[in-house]
């Protein structure tokens, strides 16, 4: 049974050309903050490959951090910020559908004596700019909203909140992971952005924190004097040029890929949507091309996603087993859905390498599952 891949919100398979392009790195050694010829060529590898990210960004080169990935990139953003805040301002708004770096940095910061507000999102997963405005306070360093939800896919009106968040002098910082070859985005405007290259068919451990140029900015990471002081260790350099030429390939490729995937994904829904009891999550058209979102009435989201994986299908929940109880997501949550269908949901994303034919077979595997479930759950009431 041919497995089908659709969980490309997780993490994306490796571009043949991003592999070539690191490989061809591969044959180099020293390390980049030696002075000597060695270290020399490695460091103008990375240089080379900040100013093609930046020139691709439309950002300055300065601005790029190179970090391990989109985590390392959330953290760093907040506490960086809050370290280099000359004002000690003591106030954050985040949205409540961060992912768990942005919410997770939060908590750490708010046992440290910050105040945080959590900003919940409509029932379509749209964070309203006027609940933003109402949480600002005259205490406010920073707001923190992605552009675009991981589990939902829906996009967020980050464009507006920065604006106004620049009008107000507060600092904005956009969570970009699952925007990045996606839909356009002009982070220019924005204060910090964080990037991962596992997200747009580059290699894990490897990310971007834009960090806008006279941004307050204390590294956290200590050490050495890497990334002009913004974030120490030694570069992840076979990683940084993968990076770079998956980021040129993705935006090159984008337009072609969004109407692609779009259609793709709506397909595969009006194959599923008269299954009993399912649900579509999230504005239909306000959202990344290539993700869908159900839930199930009286199904659970992990007792799914293991019949799809026996199914030889790959997909994601939105819920967390902690402790052995498993919690709803909290992506939905902040949604306003209860509990059980905030732990019901499934989350299916596609890529540039899903085809029509995995979309038709996909479809009719997850029907199956779905109604075998149903089967075996009526037997147990």
């Amino acid at each position: 049974m041919k497995r089908i891949y659709l969980d490309y919100n997780a993490s994306t398979p490796l571009d043949p050309e991003v592999i070539k392009e690191m490989v061809c790195c591969m044959a180099t050694w020293g390390n980049p903050s030696s002075i000597h010829e060695e270290g020399r060529n490695l460091r103008f590898i990375i240089e080379q490959s900040r100013e093609k990210v930046a020139k691709l960004l439309g950002v300055k080169s300065k601005e790029i951090v190179f970090t391990s990935g989109g985590s390392e990139s959330d953290s760093l953003a907040l506490m960086g910020l809050v370290y280099g805040d000359n004002q000690k301002r003591t106030h954050i708004v985040v949205s409540a559908m961060e992912h768990h770096a942005v919410l997770e940095t939060a908590a750490a910061l708010k046992k440290r004596g910050y105040e945080i507000s959590y900003v919940p999102a409509s029932k379509e997963g749209i964070i309203d700019c006027e609940k933003i405005t109402s949480s600002l306070t005259d205490r406010t360093l920073l707001v923190s909203v992605q552009s675009a939800n991981n589990e939902t896919g829906v996009c967020q009106p980050v464009e507006q909140i920065a604006q106004l968040c620049k009008q107000k002098g507060i600092f904005f910082h956009s969570d970009i992971v699952q925007s990045v070859g996606k839909v356009p985005l002009d982070i220019k405007e924005f204060s910090l952005a964080s990037l991962s290259a596992h997200k747009f068919y580059g290699p894990k451990g490897v990310g971007i924190l834009y960090v806008k140029d006279g941004i307050p900015f204390e590294r956290v990471i200590y050490g050495g004097g890497q990334e002009k002081g913004k974030r120490g260790g030694t570069e992840n350099v076979i990683g940084i040029v993968g990076l770079a030429k998956a980021l040129e390939i993705s935006l090159s490729d984008m337009d072609n890929q969004r109407q692609r995937q779009f259609q793709l994904i709506e397909k595969l829904w009006d194959k599923i949507a008269d299954l009993p009891g399912i649900e579509r999550v999230g504005n239909p058209l306000r959202r990344v091309p290539n993700t869908l979102l159900v839930t199930f009435s009286t199904l659970q989201g992990h007792d799914l996603l293991i019949g799809l994986d026996l199914a030889g299908i790959a997909a994601s929940s939105g819920s967390a087993c902690m402790s052995g109880t498993i919690q709803p997501s909290h992506v939905l949550m902040a949604m306003g859905y209860d509990r059980q269908r905030a732990g019901s949901s499934i989350r299916f994303s596609i890529g540039k390498y899903t085809t029509e034919e995995e979309i038709d077979e996909a479809a009719q595997r997850i029907k199956k599952v779905v109604n075998n479930h149903l089967k075996i759950s009526s037997l147990m009431i």
